[in-house]
This record gives structure tokens, sequence and C-alpha cells, in this order.
């Protein structure tokens, strides 16, 4: 959840930056969010027998969120889950069905989390690996992708999965 928030403070950061550099008088700006996600929003199917996951009354399962100025745009779809699932069972059914938009990342791999050229759209995964017994997978571009996070809570497992848009 840390990490969405940082891509909101980001997004708006960059909102407000290109609508005190803009004069284009067709300029807009925006910002919406709403709790109505849906898996067809993020793209991918959700593991069998999951249930939503709600970290506290006042947390939601799922989240839409979405920021724009001028130019520049941030689209953000996330849901959360559990299930009685291994994690290890959880991780290779989104590794196949993330697997129909492309090459996915392993972001347990070394060389996913090495940057790509300033300029390129390829993408690759946050700098530190995530925890052992832990998994994060990507597929997409730098700009448009897919990643589901799993691991391990009591005797199954939870997972989130998000698709993040951005317009530069």
């Amino acid at each position: 959840m840390h990490k969405r928030l940082g891509l909101i403070g980001l997004a708006l950061t960059l909102a407000a930056s290109a609508a005190l550099a803009g004069d284009d008088k067709e300029f807009s700006l925006g910002l919406q969010g709403n709790a109505r996600t849906e898996p067809a929003d993020v793209g991918l199917p959700v593991y069998a027998g999951a249930v939503p996951y709600r970290e506290s009354e006042d947390d939601k399962s799922a989240v839409s969120l979405g920021a724009w100025a001028g130019g520049f745009g941030l689209q953000i779809h996330a849901l959360k889950y559990r299930t009685a699932a291994a994690p290890e069972r959880v991780a290779a059914f989104y590794v196949k069905a993330m697997g129909r938009y492309g090459e996915v990342l392993d972001c347990r791999d070394p060389a996913a989390r090495v940057k790509p050229p300033k300029g390129s759209d390829k993408l690759s995964c946050e700098a530190s690996a995530p925890k052992p017994g832990e998994y994060e997978y990507r597929v997409g571009t730098a700009r448009s992708f897919r990643v589901v996070s799993v691991k391990a809570e009591g005797e199954g497992s939870r997972f989130d999965m998000a698709r993040i848009d951005l317009r530069l």
C-alpha cells in the first residue's frame, strides 16, 4: 500500500509541475478514486476460492485511483485477496495467467531488478527483492504493467494484484 501511496504522491507532484509549466488553453487537472474495482479492471482472474482481504474495518479490498494534468496521467486498479492455498500454488497460477501479456518478470531474480536505460519502455522490478518466501511478478512495459505479489498468511496466502498505466 505504501508503494501505491508513493505513486499517487508522485502523480500529484508531476501534475502540479505540469500545471505550473503549461500554458495550454485546453489544460485539465483531475483526481478520482473509488472502491468499485473488479478483477476485469486489472485483467487477471481471481485464484479459485480466494476472498477479498481487508486489513481493518476501514480498509478497502479494492481501489481505483487516477490523476491527470495536461498530458500526464496515472491510473491504478488494485485488489487484495486471501486464500487457503499455499503461496507457491498461488504464485504459479499468476505466472501462467500473466503470461498472456508477455514475458513475466520474477522480481526475486536480480536481473529483473536492473534498471533499464533512461528513456527505455522496458519494465523492471523495484531495486529491492521480495522478502524470502514472498513472490512478486510483473508483466508489460514501464508505462503499462500488471503486478502480483504473494506472501504466506497463516495457513494460506495473501495476494495483491494491480494494473498501473502511466501517460507521460
